[in-house]
């Protein structure tokens, strides 16, 4: 059943706790009611104006997690609430389909984490190391989120959007989204305005197939130092530990939203030209990195703000996690103003020390 409110209280939309308001905000579970909003002559003057003044006419939501309101929305916020996981393959592996793959429709206010349960619980491998990320599986496709080696992306077969200027549905194929880090076509104004999420197909594999890259991973499942070979004979470890590992570790060194606000990674890793790499490795040889080709790097954010003494500071009611610097925090009753300039002063002190500007992965959604 749809639900609109009018100078409607956002403290429950978004994980950073800000208690802000939106001129309406505006829930819905079926297509057809999503349709009736938009046509809805309040809503829809309230959406011309804000595009007359050069504003999105909209903004959709998840659950909140990736994003900072700046202040009080006036214009129109979007959120479904439309949940399930459902097969659109066959459950057997069939001649015709060898590789054992099996397409899952995910509508797109299903919680993330409940398609990596579910998965998990029933032996589809992909999802896992994506596992407790918080966020909707909407968002989680437009935004490309990825953890330990794993990017939505890798599993995403179509996006299944409603096109509001053409009233009728639209499908992008992966390939047609743009994906790139933490990156996509519907972040972009002109889409951003246009497409709205309403389910998405994943690709997932009932075959044994896991991604162990990463030491943290290798170190949580206590396999440092066994040898693949070893790993493939034993047929360990199972899938339901992979998803086990990833999230002790993500609770361990990211802080709960219900008693910390907070937004998650608040910063991309920027990936540098090796002209800038180099220099920054011969002043600090232990510096972790990753090799992104033959030209270009990736340097952890968080690793760049520790070395310039944020992490576990504060300013004002803002700070940064005493865990991992990569996540801003609201220490309790921070303003959204408060936030922004704990960003600010840590993009321009990276920038001074290692000559990087590194970018906000939230999304800012601005008051005005």
């Amino acid at each position: 059943m749809k639900k609109i409110t009018f100078d409607a209280p956002l403290l429950s939309h978004n994980t950073f706790g800000m208690n802000v308001k939106a001129a309406v905000l505006a829930e819905y579970e079926t297509v057809s009611e999503l349709r009736e909003i938009l046509a809805d002559p309040i809503i829809a003057d309230l959406m011309l104006a804000e595009k007359d003044k050069g504003h999105l006419p909209f903004w959709h939501i998840g659950s909140g997690s990736n994003l900072l309101f700046t202040g009080d929305y006036p214009g129109v916020v979007l959120h479904s609430l439309a949940k399930g996981i459902s097969r659109i393959t066959n459950d057997d592996v069939s001649a015709d389909n060898t590789d054992g793959v099996c397409l899952l429709k995910v509508e797109a206010g299903t919680l993330w984490d409940d398609v990596c349960a579910y998965c998990s619980e029933n032996g589809l491998y992909g999802p896992e190391n994506l596992s407790l990320i918080p966020g909707e599986m909407g968002a989680a496709a437009v935004q490309n989120i990825g953890a330990y080696g794993v990017e939505i992306s890798k599993l995403i077969e179509e996006v299944i959007c409603w096109d509001v200027k053409a009233d009728k549905e639209h499908r992008f194929r992966c390939d047609e989204m743009g994906y790139g880090y933490r990156e996509s076509r519907l972040k972009h104004a002109a889409d951003k305005a246009r497409f709205i999420v309403t389910s998405v197909i994943l690709r997932v594999q009932r075959a044994r197939k896991l991604h162990l890259e990463y030491a943290g991973i290798k170190r949580a499942l206590g396999i440092e130092n066994v040898s693949e070979a070893d790993l493939a004979a034993s047929n360990s470890p199972t899938l339901q530990e992979v998803r086990d590992a990833v999230i002790r570790i993500r609770e361990g060194k990211l802080p709960d939203p219900k008693v910390i606000g907070n937004a998650g990674s608040f910063f991309k890793n920027p990936v540098v030209d090796n002209s800038v790499f180099y220099p920054i490795l011969a002043q600090y040889p232990d510096m972790p990195h990753y090799v992104i080709d033959a030209d270009h790097t990736k340097i952890p954010a968080g690793w760049m703000i520790e070395q310039c003494g944020w992490k576990g500071k504060d300013l004002g009611r803002a700070g940064v996690y005493e865990k991992q610097s990569l996540v801003l925090v609201n220490r309790g009753g921070a303003k959204p103003e408060e936030i922004v300039r704990l960003c600010q002063t840590i993009i321009d002190d990276v920038e001074k020390k290692f000559g990087i500007r590194i970018e906000p992965e939230v999304n800012l959604i601005e008051g005005r």
